[in-house]
């Protein structure tokens, strides 16, 4: 495997430990920023995803034109302020830094994730990318697992905004690692209006990366409705914040067999959508048919793994179907929908709750899942 490849998941790793000893309490914490209003949970949460969407293009056209490293440095200087915003926020209990941190946080992870991923096609095989993607992700999320484990028990002496300004220091040594990455010049083309770019590569894509944008749209809302939702939906039925964050970390164990699920993705291919839409309807019929926590442990772990399946499922069909040298504008252009999704679903759940009980948001949900099989079905060849 490349000394890069190496050097940056080491580099990701350090960042997600300072990330993962306060992460797991992000979505309680914006519900009591949000006066235990699930539709105002569901705004702060797209706030991030809003920022994302709107700087994703910039970070697209960057890769294609300047080294990933660049990128990477830049979000990671950026992560610096992240974690003083989320600080502020809760000694201060002003709103405003919370906004603040969630929308710097879709700038830094855009250009972070595009350059990274960047970084990694251009120095892998397209028959491996990914297992790649996975070696990532079993790296930094056992570093993110034992961070969340610490802060599960730091979190009895200390409030979750002192925690989360762990991701300062933590985002600084990244920064300094990231200094030593090597890496070839980029060619560099006519850069234009990133968003007509954006749009146009959209409008520009094959049938299977239409097929592909489509599936990263709804997996990518569903899996920002699970991650912000079932933990605080669990808070607000009177269960504990520790209880509430282990849902969190349950939710990421797949990733630490990232490697392994990234084989089997490449094996299977097109089919291991089948069984992300499977899963997620069994997961969607425990959540609202019961609020009994060990079944919510279980529904967590396993809608990790398709999570986990899914993102795996949907880098190697971009690698397969893109043009090599186009792969970070492809690439953002993909993220870009995927934020799209992560933008309305949150909001939409958010809205469904307000509404209905949990379980009729669930069992509406669960409709829209299966409209979605029907679309991977008759969209297989």
């Amino acid at each position: 495997m490349d000394s890069g490849i190496k050097l940056l998941t080491a580099s990701t790793a350090v960042r997600w430990f300072g990330w993962g000893l306060g992460e797991t309490f992000i979505p309680v914490f914006l519900l009591l920023f949000s006066g235990t209003s699930f539709f105002v949970t569901g705004l702060l949460a797209s706030v991030y995803y809003v920022v994302f969407f709107l700087f994703i293009p910039f970070a697209g056209t960057f890769a294609d034109n300047y080294k990933a490293k660049y990128l990477i440095l830049f979000g990671l200087f950026i992560f610096v302020f992240i974690g003083l915003g989320y600080f502020f926020a809760g000694v201060s209990q002003m709103i405003i830094f919370l906004i603040i941190a969630r929308g710097l946080t879709g700038i830094a992870d855009s250009l972070d994730q595009t350059g990274r991923e960047a970084y990694f096609i251009r120095h892998s095989s397209k028959k491996k990318e990914s297992e790649v993607f996975g070696y990532l992700d079993k790296i930094a999320i056992f570093w993110w697992v034992i961070a969340v484990l610490i802060g599960l028990f730091l979190i009895n002496y200390v409030e979750i905004h002192w925690l989360l300004l762990a991701i300062v220091p933590t985002s600084l040594i990244s920064f300094f690692m990231m200094l030593g990455l090597k890496e070839k010049a980029i060619k560099k083309k006519k850069m234009g209006n990133p968003y007509s770019k954006m749009f146009r590569e959209i409008r520009g894509f094959n049938k299977n990366l239409r097929k592909l944008s489509v599936m990263v749209f709804f997996f990518g809302g569903m899996s920002a409705t699970i991650y912000y939702f079932v933990p605080a939906v669990t808070y607000s039925r009177g269960g504990s914040l520790v209880g509430s964050a282990v849902l969190i970390l349950v939710f990421f164990i797949p990733s630490l067999f990232g490697e392994a699920i990234g084989k089997f993705a490449d094996k299977l291919r097109y089919k291991g959508y089948y069984i992300c839409l499977c899963s997620l309807v069994l997961v969607l019929l425990i959540l609202a048919f019961s609020s009994n926590y060990y079944f919510l442990l279980f529904s967590m772990f396993f809608v990790g793994i398709t999570y986990e399946l899914s993102k795996l499922t949907n880098v190697g069909f971009m690698a397969r179907n893109s043009d090599f040298k186009e792969i970070g504008e492809i690439d953002s252009a993909l993220n870009g929908v995927k934020a799209m999704g992560s933008i309305f679903g949150p909001i939409l759940f958010g809205l469904l709750l307000s509404l209905y009980t949990p379980m009729s948001s669930y069992l509406i949900v669960i409709v829209i899942v299966l409209f979605m099989f029907v679309f991977v079905y008759r969209n297989r060849k």
